[in-house]
């Protein structure tokens, strides 16, 4: 940051999921005040897409009076004294310390949560991007942008955003092949360049086992299913 008060602070940043939460979701114009945020997160060891979250959750809350707490749209400054006090479990963090989930419920607002299995979801909004809608709510995480990563697919033009039909498949291959790469420790945005016959060369070269993309597949749906069977035994569904 070259000027302003934050002037000095250095930063990775602020990524576009950062942007989003505290930008957007809070409303916080500054970039400056977004990347002070952002390395205050770092400092606190919170995510910043859950962070976001809650405190644009918070702010609708006060603004329609659910809590006592003030906090405004736009106050950078009240964001980051209620991140403060989510780690130390203060006052009203220490409800919103329990998940967006817990905290709808203790202020009688849960219809404003959003949320899939307790996780906020990233910054693809899938009332445009329907595939991501599908990929939100399969995913063992809850809504978690990479479990699929669908979102390229929609904002790329290889499909309509707006289309439903078709889509289940070609979400199905996005998911099998990162579940893979997960299990290969590949990263996810090496997604264009490591195809089912990629993958296979891969494992071929590294382990000497020759597997065909059916058999890729089905050891990619096994993981998927046994990460399934986990949250149904937790209570998931």
């Amino acid at each position: 940051v070259v000027d302003g008060r934050h002037r000095g602070l250095r930063i990775e940043g602020p990524e576009y999921e950062t942007i989003y939460a505290f930008g957007g979701l809070c409303m916080v114009d500054d970039i400056r005040e977004i990347a002070y945020l952002n390395d205050l997160c770092d400092r606190l060891g919170m995510d910043t897409m859950t962070a976001g979250n809650l405190a644009a959750f918070t702010i609708e809350a006060s603004k329609r009076k659910s809590v006592a707490e003030k906090i405004e749209y736009g106050d950078s400054d009240a964001v980051a004294e209620l991140l403060k006090k989510i780690t130390r479990r203060e006052g009203i963090g220490a409800i919103l310390a329990e998940g967006i989930v817990h905290a709808s419920k203790k202020w009688g607002l849960e219809d404003l949560a959003v949320h899939v299995k307790g996780l906020e979801p990233a910054g693809y909004d899938p009332r445009v991007l329907k595939g991501m809608g599908l990929a939100y709510a399969t995913s063992d995480r809850g809504a978690c942008h990479l479990r699929a990563t669908f979102y390229k697919a929609e904002l790329s033009g290889m499909m309509d955003p707006d289309q439903i039909e078709g889509k289940a498949e070609m979400v199905i291959d996005f998911e099998d092949r990162h579940t893979l790469f997960d299990s290969l420790i590949i990263c996810r945005f090496f997604r264009d360049l490591y195809p089912w016959d990629i993958l296979s060369r891969i494992i071929r070269g590294t382990t000497g086992m020759d597997l065909d993309r059916k058999q890729l597949q089905r050891l990619a749906w096994n993981i998927t299913n046994k990460a399934r069977e986990f949250n149904l035994r937790e209570g998931m569904s």
